[in-house]
């Protein structure tokens, strides 16, 4: 009964992106959103974040950092005891990234070599030590420097691009990922397989994972996938090996559904998620309309 239910519900919302127009399904970063869930009605998921500094103060969001000679770029944000999204904002206030912080506590070598891969980083907020992984939606070297005004949020959307941090220097090491999707065979990024509003449409693969092959070494597993829709990039997620409970904005899909979204499935990777005790991740959404991501 309940796997009806949660059925009918993606029924649902995969028709109502089918009634709208070739125009409406075109993916404008109007929105900036965390969380998947299978009832985009239900309040826990695609949970909507603040893209000024002004919103993220009337939401509670409390200033943890504002630098720009160090690890990370700008002024970070956060609610109280949730490292799970630190949002980042530009010089201007207006949105320019995102972070989710895994306190150091959980984190174990033995499964995953979380010491070792560059796109973790280190740092510490309110006495917690974290490992760290960043996100820019803006060039990184526009943060600290011009910034954007309203008039460019509205123009432009949540950001212009996205950018991954992969190592210490936020400008050196932020990699910029294909806007859209004709420009991804030139990358090792590989074609997965789709779920209801997680980024596919007319019946081609637009989920996309790292260097993701049959032989690929767990050691090496990619924290981070990218989603495209109408073929331009329409959000990203987080995910790594390991449950990781601290936050209520993060996923914990099974093994059949990450095995369903990869494609290849690499071999080593259904016993290391059991030895983990499973993976966790994070969908984030650029598009308003999360319906409108469809198969």
């Amino acid at each position: 009964m309940k796997y009806f239910i949660i059925v009918l519900i993606v029924s649902i919302n995969v028709t109502c992106g089918l009634l709208l127009s070739a125009d409406d399904l075109e993916s404008k970063w109007d929105s900036f959103k965390i969380t998947w869930g299978p009832n985009s009605f239900n309040p826990e998921y695609f949970v909507k974040q603040p893209r000024t500094i002004a919103e993220a103060k009337q939401n509670n969001y409390q200033q943890v950092s504002d630098q720009c000679e160090d690890i990370f770029l700008r002024q970070r944000f956060m609610k109280p005891n949730d490292y799970g999204v630190i949002l980042i904002y530009d010089n201007q206030g207006t949105i320019a990234g995102v972070q989710m912080g895994i306190p150091a506590s959980m984190i174990t070598d033995k499964f995953y070599k979380y010491s070792t891969q560059k796109m973790f980083n280190r740092d510490t907020i309110a006495g917690v030590e974290l490992y760290i992984l960043t996100a820019y939606f803006v060039d990184p070297r526009t943060i600290c420097q011009s910034g954007r005004n309203p008039s460019h949020l509205n123009h432009e959307g949540t950001g212009t691009g996205l950018w991954l941090q992969n190592g210490s220097n936020p400008i050196r090491d932020s990699i910029e990922m294909p806007l859209y999707d004709n420009t991804v065979n030139n990358t090792k990024w590989a074609k997965g397989v789709c779920l209801p509003t997680m980024g596919m449409s007319n019946n081609k693969r637009y989920h996309y994972w790292y260097d993701n092959r049959l032989d690929k070494s767990c050691d090496e597993f990619f924290p981070a996938f990218l989603l495209y829709n109408k073929n331009k990039l329409a959000g990203f997620g987080w995910i790594v090996i390991g449950k990781f409970e601290f936050t209520k904005r993060t996923e914990f899909p099974s093994i059949p559904v990450i095995a369903s979204s990869q494609e290849p499935f690499p071999v080593c990777m259904k016993n290391r998620i059991q030895e983990a005790g499973g993976m966790t991740a994070m969908h984030h959404f650029f598009n308003n309309e999360t319906w409108n991501i469809l198969c």
